[in-house]
């Protein structure tokens, strides 16, 4: 019967590879630990699993940071157009809170239109703060208002409407307000969208 040759462990050499092997795991795992969250990945993936960001590929890295500069400028022309709407609620507001000098006209119901007009000039103005911290809501809300006073005025004087000059400034003017108040929809419900997408990624 054979016996077998003892084994002879080269301890010089599994010395110098335990004294290698951490530099060899901690190069392959920085690129797998996101800069951004410091989430740890797969080796095969280029971006991170957890916020979107580029790992270890130049090219991704770049197209990233493009990505990201549009976003911005996106978000940034969303967020004029809800500021041109804001400044419309508000304009309308003070509009309607003039409108109060009624109150000393000759008018019968005069205090009733008082009234109205300072409701009125109220809700825009509560709008208008709205809009600071939920815009797409304040601006639907906006739209559906001025919609449908605009549809009461056309339909209450319909056969004046389009035929003196105060009904074709009146349909003018609404038509000016519904364009703002739609493009600042738009906008807010854009840059909903983007903040949503610059959060995720």
């Amino acid at each position: 019967m054979q016996q077998k040759k003892a084994q002879v462990f080269n301890f010089k050499k599994i010395h110098s590879l335990q004294n290698i092997a951490p530099l060899l795991i901690a190069a392959a795992a920085k690129n797998c630990i996101c800069s951004r969250c410091r989430y740890i990945n797969s080796t095969e993936y280029i971006f991170c699993t957890n916020c979107g960001h580029p790992l270890k590929d130049e090219a991704a890295n770049i197209l990233y940071h493009v990505r990201t500069k549009q976003r911005k400028e996106l978000l940034k022309k969303s967020e004029q157009a809800v500021q041109t709407a804001r400044v419309i609620l508000y304009i309308l507001s003070g509009f309607f809170l003039v409108g109060i000098a009624f109150l000393f006209g000759e008018l019968e119901n005069r205090f009733i239109v008082a009234f109205v007009f300072v409701t009125v000039s109220a809700l825009f103005l509560v709008l208008a703060r709205l809009s600071l911290s939920k815009p797409f809501t304040a601006m639907i809300a906006a739209f559906v208002i001025i919609l449908t006073f605009s549809t009461i005025a056309v339909f209450g004087e319909f056969t004046h409407a389009f035929t003196t000059v105060q009904g074709v400034y009146s349909i003018a003017i609404s038509m000016v307000l519904i364009y703002f108040l739609l493009k600042g929809i738009q906008g807010a419900y854009k840059s909903d969208l983007i903040k949503e997408e610059m959060e995720i990624y």
